[in-house]
């Protein structure tokens, strides 16, 4: 019977006379419907909708589609030949749902939502927002019967608007960091292990694949980076999913070779990229080949010509018709054997075991990480798959030993013993399991941090490369030198104005935060000596202050505390009223203090001018200092620098970034008087249009390599920091304190969260010392200088504790000389930008020093509407340029 909704609105059987179409009729019948029990195959279902002139949307699903057992599958967007030719896809593609969900009993019946939009429209022209609200209409009508997701030509952006209208939505909406490609690709890793090493059990008897605890056990982390050693597999397609396949592949030790229809995409490091070479792809000899891109892939021929033992992926239909199949299955007289092919079913339901969470426990799946999610989907792939092919291998009927010939059986005996939806089982899978997974990728990263694995990470990988002559230089359109705040920041603002843009950031650290931005205070404010500088620093301030909706991760980890700013510089009231009325025109709020306004503000705090000592015989000179006249400026604070850091990584992988870490750069290329890409110290090549050096302190070395000067000075100059351990309100409740009254040049800041006093330097005297080597840094606090910090608090603070452990560190700004103030832009080489010398306050700036290269290399703005345009900052592209004149403000300390 048809499945109706309380107000009418229902499905009708699709006809077996509907499916006798000539476009995709023959694969449904032939090679979806066999792997359903015959029950379930029959009588497929659809809901046809007309929403527009010769605009049809419409439902397909199985007979088991209901409220009690909805139905899920993503949105299609599509220009088809037919209304007919679309309803056939609809069903078929429900049908292939129908296969995923009854594998892992998500608690869901097989549907997809399809939407043809007529032969007078053009995907580039469709009205989105109608169609999206049409098909909320009819979602809201069937109550609770559909759900539905991305697919193809549907946004992440479009599932969020209709989140916003009904319950009805499952794209991990609820849980930002978490992506439904990635999982389907750790899906098709555990299937991939299941086949290349179904010994992958641990002494409890379940699957190592969860890959627990190998971020931080170096025995368990060996063993997942040898997991395929000795094996070769090829991916056919690079996207969103196969990416993420190759990564996890090259990490366990596998040979990887890759091929895309677009060439650039396929350049993933550690893999061999083939899409340019002559010879068949799928005549080379590997132990499986892994389709994660189109329908109908594998022809009739190439069945025939495969060299492989496992055909094993993600793509839907990954064969032309069922002979191409059945040949593929077959073992070759003379030839080949039979090859072991995974129904797509069993291998690429990552995403529908998400699903499954999300919907029936939304607080688990809020509160999972993703690797937790990932692992879930990897084991659950794995075990399955296992059980799979025991089935073939133990049929006695010749015929029934294929995988796929096991699956109505599979199917049916899954749905007798297991009620309980696979979302309901994460939970508890969680709590008795895991501790702490990470990904293949994180595995292999966390033994290169302890410098275990060296430069012969991948020989065999390398040795193929040269033996196929496929060695050939990776290539992108931009190629960014320095994976701290400012690449990254750089990275997004690319990717977020042209999501096609190939983007690729090296770090030459084994994590984040190596250079200056790990070390970096991450405090945020307004005060400058220059409007433009000013502006910039407000708009970054503002994706900080709004970091959710800036990196588009709902619960990020880094969050604004605000503290407010106490400037104490040795400023006049009047210039301090001066530097209040220029605030006030950026719509910054201040007050100008004197002493016993500071007094009244923060009681725990001594007013006086801290003395000026001989250096030679230690006595106070007796100096008079004016009175104090202090600015507090309101709505400052600060972020911790690592989590942004971490958020940010997150956010440019999410957006389709190539970054690498262990990837120093050691030249600039060039070619017909511009900049051509890059070579790295392991003697690789990246290929690109434009070349960023973000690299610090380490900036001139590239810079040297390429013959290019700046018209300012900019050194390494090494930085020092303490801080102690505090309590109480009196210390814990004080804003930040730039401290120049008198002879005192140091700043202090409490944070609450970690109930520590972090103090630094705001005077010349702390700030001179030029590094000849950034790779030979003293990480120390020196002696005298602790000593001269500790000096000035205490006198600043005398109710501080005197005692107690004092932690401190190094680490490096690169301080322009002339004007403590960066070069942002193309240099004298084209194709060929800087982004250097920010002297100790680039890390407020970074969102808005990100939109400005992006504006420097495409040369455009984001359009109004778009996400990025929000970020946008407009002071003049050439302010800050690589050949300007220092800026006539000439100052010695980081606060410009």
């Amino acid at each position: 019977p048809a499945s109706e909704a309380a107000d009418g609105i229902s499905f009708s059987p699709f006809t077996q006379r509907e499916q006798e179409g000539e476009s995709i009729a023959k694969r449904m019948t032939s090679m979806i419907a066999p792997l359903l029990p015959t029950e379930v195959a029959k009588e497929p279902m659809l809901l046809k909708r007309e929403v527009a002139p010769g605009m049809t949307l419409m439902i397909g699903a199985t007979n088991r589609i209901s409220k009690g057992t909805p139905g899920n599958g993503g949105f299609r967007i599509w220009k088809y030949d037919s209304v007919q030719q679309a309803a056939e896809e609809a069903v078929a593609l429900a049908q292939g749902m129908e296969v995923k969900h009854m594998t892992y009993n998500t608690g869901c019946a097989g549907a997809k939502v399809v939407c043809d939009i007529g032969e007078d429209r053009d995907l580039s022209g469709l009205n989105k927002k109608q169609l999206l609200d049409a098909l909320n209409e009819m979602l809201v009508e069937l109550d609770g019967q559909m759900f539905t997701g991305c697919d193809m030509n549907s946004t992440l952006e479009d599932m969020e608007y209709l989140a916003e209208k009904s319950d009805y939505i499952l794209a991990a909406i609820g849980n930002d960091s978490v992506n439904p490609n990635h999982a389907t690709a750790h899906g098709v890793v555990g299937a991939l292990l299941a086949a290349l090493r179904p010994d992958l059990v641990d002494e409890a008897g379940k699957p190592l694949c969860h890959f627990n605890q190998a971020a931080n056990d170096e025995v368990v982390a060996k063993r997942i980076t040898n997991l395929l050693e000795g094996k070769k597999l090829l991916v056919h397609g690079c996207g969103a999913v196969g990416s993420v396949v190759a990564r996890e592949l090259t990490s366990m030790g596998a040979t990887v070779y890759t091929i895309d229809v677009l060439r650039n995409r396929a350049d993933i490091e550690g893999c061999i990229n083939i899409s340019e070479r002559d010879e068949p792809w799928w005549k080379l000899e590997v132990d499986a080949i892994v389709p994660c891109s189109k329908s109908s892939l594998i022809t009739v021929e190439m069945a025939r010509e495969v060299r492989c033992s496992h055909i094993i992926g993600a793509a839907n239909l990954p064969f032309a018709n069922a002979e191409a199949q059945e040949i593929a299955q077959t073992t070759i007289p003379g030839g080949r054997p039979a090859v072991n092919f995974m129904p797509e079913g069993v291998t690429s339901a990552g995403a529908v075991i998400v699903d499954s969470v999300e919907q029936y426990d939304q607080d688990a799946f809020k509160g999972a990480k993703p690797d937790e999610l990932y692992a879930f989907c990897r084991e659950n792939v794995f075990s399955k798959s296992k059980q799979v092919a025991k089935l073939a291998q133990e049929a006695k009927d010749l015929e029934m030993k294929t995988p796929a010939a096991q699956m109505p059986d599979l199917l049916a005996e899954t749905a007798a013993n297991q009620s309980t939806p696979i979302g309901l089982r994460f939970a508890p899978w969680r709590q008795s399991v895991l501790d702490s997974p990470v990904t293949a990728m994180e595995a292999s990263r966390s033994l290169s941090r302890r410098n275990i694995i060296g430069a012969a990470l991948r020989p065999a990988a390398r040795h193929e490369a040269r033996a196929f002559s496929t060695a050939t230089p990776q290539t992108a359109d931009v190629v960014i030198c320095g994976g701290g705040i400012m690449g990254l920041n750089i990275a997004y603002q690319l990717k977020g104005r042209d999501p096609s843009m190939r983007v690729v950031v090296l770090e030459r650290g084994s994590a984040l935060g190596v250079g200056s931005s790990g070390w970096s205070t991450g405090f945020m404010r307004a005060f400058y000596s220059f409007d433009e500088t000013m502006k910039l620093a407000l708009d970054g301030i503002r994706a900080f202050k709004n970091w959710s909706s800036y990196t588009g991760i709902k619960e990020p980890r880094a969050y604004f505390t605000e503290t407010g700013a106490l400037w104490m510089l040795g400023k006049t009231g009047e210039e301090n009223e001066i530097m209040q009325q220029r605030l006030k025109a950026f719509g910054v709020d201040s007050t100008v203090l004197d002493a016993s306004g500071v007094k009244e503000m923060f009681p725990s705090m001594n007013t006086d001018p801290y003395p000026e000592y001989d250096p030679e015989t230690g006595e106070e000179t007796g100096r008079v200092f004016p009175e104090l006249s202090a600015l507090y400026e309101h709505g400052c604070g600060h972020l911790d620098s690592s989590s942004c850091l971490e958020d940010m990584l997150d956010a440019v992988r999410r957006e389709g970034v190539d970054y690498r870490f262990q990837a120093g750069v050691s030249k600039v290329l060039t070619g017909g008087g511009k900049a051509t890409g890059v070579e790295l110290e392991d003697g690789s090549v990246v290929m690109a249009g434009s070349v960023v050096n973000c690299l610090g302190p380490w900036f001139k070395k590239l810079n040297d390599t390429c013959g290019v000067e700046t018209s300012t000075t900019m050194l390494p100059t090494r930085i020092q920091v303490g801080h102690v351990a505090i309590d109480g309100e009196d210390l814990l409740g004080l804003p930040f304190v730039a401290d120049a009254h008198g002879a005192s040049g140091i700043y202090f800041m409490p944070r609450r969260a970690s109930k520590q006093l972090v103090f630094g330097s705001v005077a010349h005297r702390f700030e001179s010392e030029i590094v000849d080597d950034p790779d030979s840094l003293d990480t120390v606090l020196d002696h005298h200088v602790e000593a001269d910090f500790l000096g000035c608090l205490l006198h600043r603070l005398p109710n501080m504790p005197s005692r107690g452990k004092v932690n401190g560190f190094s680490h490096m700004y690169t301080v322009n000389q002339e004007d403590v103030h960066p070069v942002i832009g193309e240099s004298s080489l084209p194709g060929y930008f800087l982004c250097n010398g920010f002297s100790g306050h680039g890390f407020k700036l970074s969102p808005a020093v990100g939109s400005l290269v992006a504006q420097q290399i495409t040369g455009i703005r984001s359009a109004q509407g778009t996400r990025m345009a929000e970020w946008e900052t407009d002071i003049p592209v050439d302010f800050m340029a690589a050949n300007r004149e220092p800026l006539t403000l000439r100052v010695k300390t980081h606060f410009a």
